[in-house]
Order: C-alpha cells, then sequence, then structure tokens
C-alpha cells in the first residue's frame, strides 16, 4: 500500500520495451531452427511465464540468444502465471505435441475464458478443465490441418495461438473470423513478426491462410518501445508538466499506438521528435472513443477522460470487462471515489469532467497491473492524497514503473 502525493511528473523517458512484441518474439524465436538474438525483450512477470514455458517445451534461452529446436515436452506442467497471452498462444502450440501437457496459472486466469480453444478442440482432442473454471486445463495434440472458425470478438489471442502453431502441421490450413475482427492490431502485429520468422499467412475476405509444413528461421532483432506502457506517460505529460517520450517508432504496428491519435483529438499538444514525442501540458476537451480495439487503453483514457472538459464517451468497452480485473466497473469505482460523475449503460461510459480530483481516497488497484498505473497518474492532479492499496502489481508489465514515477517527480510514502 502506498499514498500518492499530488506532484507533476517532467523529464524525459525511455520507455520499456514492448510486450505484445516480446511474448512473439520469443515464442517465435523457440521455434525456429536456430539461434535468434532479440535485443530489449521486457522483463516482466509475463514474460518470465513465456520464456519458462518455450524452456518446457525444448527451446533454451539464455538471455538474448534464443535457441529453438523440434517441440519436445521438458516438462508436464507449464505455469502461466497470470498471463493470457502466454496460455492462450501457447495452448495451440503445446497441442502440436502427442504427449499430455497441462497449463495451470493464478490470479484471475483461471476463471478467464477458454471456450474459443474447446469449441475447436473438445471433439478430437484432449481439452480437460475443472467444470467451474479453465485450470488446470490439461491439452494434447496432435493438432492437424483443417478449417478453424472463430468470432472476431473476442480476444485476438486466440487468433494468434492458431496462427503461430498451424504453420508447423502437415497440410493446409484455413482459420475463418465468423464476424468483424476487433483487437486487428494485434493481429497485425502477429502477422509481422511471423513474416519476420519466415512464416507466410495470407489474409483476405475474413479468412486467414495458412500453409502447413513451414519452417521459422532464425533472426536478429530489437524489440521496440511498448505504447501500452507510454500511454500512462503521455497522460501524465498533458495534465503535468512537459515529457519526452524515447523509444517509440512512428510507424509501429502496435495499436495502442492509438494513443498519440486519440490525445491529439481531444485537444492535447504532442510534438513528434527523433526518437519519440514530446508532450505538451494542454486542456483537453471530451470526444467520443471507441475502444473495442484498444481495450488497454480505456483504465488510462478514462482518467483523461475525466479531467478533459465537457463529457467523454467510451464505447465498446465490454472487452475491457475480461482482463486481469473487470477494468471497466473497476476504473467507475475508483473515479466515483475522486469525485467523478459517470453514467454506465451497457458497454458505453459517459464521464462528466473535472477541473481535479478534490476528494481523498483509498483506491484498488483489483490486483491489475492498468488500474494501478492508471492510478498513479491521476494522483498528479489531485488535490488531496490518493492510498492506493497494491502498487506491486505493475510487475506485470512496467516492472519499473514506480521508479520511473519517482525519478520524473512522483512522490508517495
Amino acid at each position: 500500500m502506498i499514498t500518492l502525493i499530488p506532484k507533476k511528473l517532467t523529464g524525459d523517458i525511455t520507455i520499456i520495451s514492448s510486450k505484445s512484441l516480446s511474448h512473439r518474439y520469443v515464442l517465435a524465436a523457440s521455434l525456429a531452427k536456430g539461434v535468434s538474438t532479440i535485443d530489449n525483450v521486457l522483463s516482466s512477470d509475463d514474460l518470465v511465464a513465456t520464456k519458462q514455458a518455450m524452456v518446457s517445451l525444448g527451446a533454451k534461452i539464455d538471455g538474448n540468444k534464443i535457441t529453438g529446436s523440434k517441440l519436445k515436452k521438458v516438462h508436464d506442467v507449464i505455469d502461466a502465471f497470470e498471463s493470457g497471452s502466454t496460455l492462450r498462444f501457447l495452448i495451440p502450440v503445446a497441442m502440436l505435441l502427442n504427449e499430455k501437457i497441462t497449463f495451470v496459472g493464478k490470479g484471475l486466469l483461471p476463471v478467464r475464458t477458454q471456450e474459443i480453444y474447446q469449441n475447436m478442440f473438445k471433439d478430437n482432442y484432449v481439452f480437460n478443465h475443472p467444470k467451474d473454471q479453465w485450470l488446470p486445463l490439461e491439452v494434447q495434440g496432435p493438432l492437424q490441418s483443417g478449417i478453424y472458425h472463430m468470432p472476431g470478438n473476442v480476444s485476438s489471442q486466440f487468433v494468434t495461438g492458431l496462427l503461430y502453431a498451424l504453420p508447423l502441421v502437415d497440410g493446409d490450413s484455413k482459420v475463418v473470423i465468423t464476424s468483424p475482427l476487433e483487437s486487428k492490431g494485434y493481429v497485425d502485429l502477429t502477422l509481422d513478426v511471423l513474416k519476420q520468422f519466415g512464416i507466410k499467412i495470407k489474409y483476405e475476405n475474413n479468412t486467414f491462410m495458412i500453409p502447413g509444413n513451414q519452417v521459422y528461421q532464425p533472426i536478429k532483432t530489437h524489440v521496440e518501445g511498448d505504447f501500452s506502457g507510454a500511454a500512462f506517460f503521455v497522460v501524465a505529460g498533458i495534465i503535468g508538466s512537459r515529457l519526452e517520450l524515447k523509444g517509440l517508432r512512428k510507424d509501429s504496428l502496435q495499436g495502442d499506438r492509438a494513443i498519440i491519435d486519440i490525445v491529439r483529438q481531444m485537444g492535447g499538444v504532442i510534438h513528434d521528435t527523433k526518437d519519440g514525442y514530446e508532450v505538451i501540458p494542454s486542456q483537453t476537451k471530451g470526444i467520443t472513443i471507441d475502444v473495442g480495439q484498444i481495450p488497454d487503453l480505456g483504465p488510462i483514457l478514462m482518467v483523461l477522460g475525466a479531467l478533459s472538459s465537457g463529457v467523454t464517451t467510451i464505447t465498446n468497452a465490454s472487452r475491457l470487462r475480461i482482463k486481469e480485473s473487470d477494468r471497466l466497473d473497476a476504473m467507475i469505482q475508483n473515479l466515483t471515489k475522486l469525485g467523478v460523475k459517470l453514467e454506465v449503460h451497457d458497454d458505453t461510459v459517459k464521464i462528466h469532467g473535472v477541473p481535479n480530483f478534490n476528494q481523498e481516497a483509498s483506491v484498488s488497484s483489483y490486483k491489475d497491473h492498468r488500474i494501478a498505473m492508471a492510478m498513479a497518474i491521476a494522483s498528479i492532479r489531485s488535490t488531496k492524497p490518493i492510498t492506493l492499496d497494491d502498487e506491486t502489481v505493475v510487475s506485470k508489465s512496467y516492472p519499473t514503473f514506480f521508479n520511473e514515477f519517482i525519478r520524473l517527480g512522483g512522490e508517495f510514502k
């Protein structure tokens, strides 16, 4: 537990490496034949889970060197910790083997749905779990080529898992998306990483066409900065003092790069720099923001909306409910405690802006890293201290967040 003292952040910060890309590079390198050099992989709980999982399936990882090999069962049990990406990316990959693998996890991960995979696999493969939760999950292949259908309004993690596994099976496959594809930016990331490793997948008419018997080729690369993490410091600069964010690619395929355009649409002043962006304190105005494709930006955008003039409307927010917490409800509860009026109807929230947060309050992280970081940034524009129940949860995606927070002028006790 910490008590956040209202202070502006100012200075320069090199943004932490992308969690989404780190997962994808580690997985692809572990499937490649040979040694890949992947610099700047994120050091966080989620990436520890993915690295250990791939070692359990035969890879060797030594610092930035990842030696892939033919998949084999080294350990019977794979612990995904609290990482949805690790679990959902790895289920189809583990099912390439004709041996039983058991996935376990903690936090809310055991109750995060795997129904998409269950519907695909239950009739032809081993896919066993307790009645009241999804973990521990026992799976067994070998996964076969074929035509796989799934709706587009589910986590892109299910799509990514199949796109990694199916190129390695005998025969060609198709993944058919039966409704508009949400979180398309994350799928684009997957396709780009797979292309770098020599994997060919064609996408047209809502169908991924995946040739079989492909071979992952080792590469050398550097993981770029994380726009999901950068979003917190973008908002910190807008509501506080000037910040320069480094290590971000303006041509990035990360969907959460949308934070730059959204804040600019709200009237925020953000200048391009050689290595990222300069964020200038600005009075933003409320707009309508569709977060269907960018659910990880939801919490910090709700903070910015609360401090913008007029009304900010957040739409298509249902995906926020199925993350490490029910992020929609978590942010509604916390912002209400800080004196903000919100109106909720289904997956739409109207946020009535205030000049500052003016109530001393105890808020909860709900054991969710993005809620904790959003509340820390909210303290910048509070007139009174804010008590946060658990700051340690940021280790999931941004272990150095509070170190940077203090270095830039933040204060807590």
